[in-house]
C-alpha cells in the first residue's frame, strides 16, 4: 500500500509539471506571436481644405484694392516680378507707417496652415490653403504681420487673421503677399521673398482679379496697375 502511495505521488508530480510546461510554453508562445504582429500605426487626419467662394484682396475694408495711388487706400509699392520679388507689398496710401496695426484679412475661405514667427526680414507670417472648384490647391501667405487674430483652423473670406506690421522693424509697416501653387519650392513654408525662379508663384492682383467672387460684377472696376 505504502509503495502504490509513492507511485501515486510520483506520478501526481509529474502530471503537475507536465501542465505546468505546457502552460508556460503555451504562454511565451502567445506572447511571441503578439510580438511579431505588426504594430498598427496611427495615420494623420488628412488635412480638409474648404472650397474657395472667390478671393478678395487682404487690405481694405471693401474686398478690393488697385495696385496704383488712385485714392481707394491701398497701392502696391513693389509689385510681383520687380527686382524678383515674388509676392506683392502692399501699402497705405497715407503714407509712412500709417498702415501699422490696420487689418489684414483673409483673401478666400481656406484652411489656416502656417501661423508662426519666421525670424529676420519676415516676422510673423500666416499661410492659408484654399481649394479652387477644380480641385486645384493654392496658397496665400501674409507676410510681415503685426499680431495674428488667428492661428489655426478654418477661415472664411474677409475674415480678420492679423494686422500690418514691420517685420519686427527690419522694414517700414507693410503687407507682404504672396499667392503660390503647389509646385512653388516653399510650399506650406515661408520661403525666399526673393527669387529669379518664380515656378509655382503667381501675380497675386491678377489672380484675384481672375477669381472674383461671384456677387462681384468685376467687369464694373477696371484695376489699374501701379505705372498706369
Amino acid at each position: 500500500m505504502r509503495r502504490f502511495t509513492v507511485h501515486y505521488k510520483i506520478l501526481l508530480a509529474l502530471t503537475v509539471t507536465l501542465i505546468f510546461v505546457a502552460c508556460r510554453d503555451s504562454s511565451r508562445s502567445s506572447i511571441n506571436n503578439q510580438a511579431s504582429q505588426p504594430i498598427a500605426t496611427p495615420q494623420p487626419t488628412p488635412l480638409i481644405i474648404p472650397v474657395s467662394d472667390g478671393f478678395d484682396y487682404p487690405v481694405g475694408r471693401k474686398g478690393y484694392a488697385t495696385e496704383a495711388k488712385d485714392g481707394d487706400g491701398w497701392y502696391v509699392a513693389q509689385d510681383f516680378g520687380e527686382n524678383n520679388h515674388l509676392g506683392e507689398d502692399w501699402n497705405a496710401e497715407s503714407g509712412g507707417d500709417t498702415d501699422c496695426g490696420l487689418p489684414v484679412y483673409t483673401a478666400s475661405k481656406g484652411m489656416l496652415v502656417f501661423a508662426d514667427e519666421a525670424g529676420v526680414g519676415w516676422g510673423k507670417v500666416i499661410i492659408i490653403r484654399h481649394r479652387l472648384l477644380d480641385g486645384t490647391i493654392v496658397e496665400t501667405l501674409y507676410g510681415h504681420l503685426q499680431s495674428f487674430a488667428k492661428t489655426l483652423g478654418e477661415v472664411g473670406r474677409r475674415e480678420i487673421i492679423g494686422n500690418i506690421g514691420n517685420a519686427n522693424g527690419d522694414y517700414p509697416c507693410h503687407l507682404h503677399f504672396e499667392l503660390r501653387f503647389s509646385d512653388c519650392a516653399a510650399w506650406g513654408l515661408p520661403g525666399p521673398g526673393y527669387s529669379n525662379n518664380r515656378a509655382g508663384w503667381a501675380d497675386p492682383s491678377d489672380f484675384i482679379d481672375a477669381h472674383r467672387p461671384a456677387a462681384v460684377n468685376s467687369s464694373s472696376k477696371v484695376r489699374r496697375k501701379k505705372n498706369q
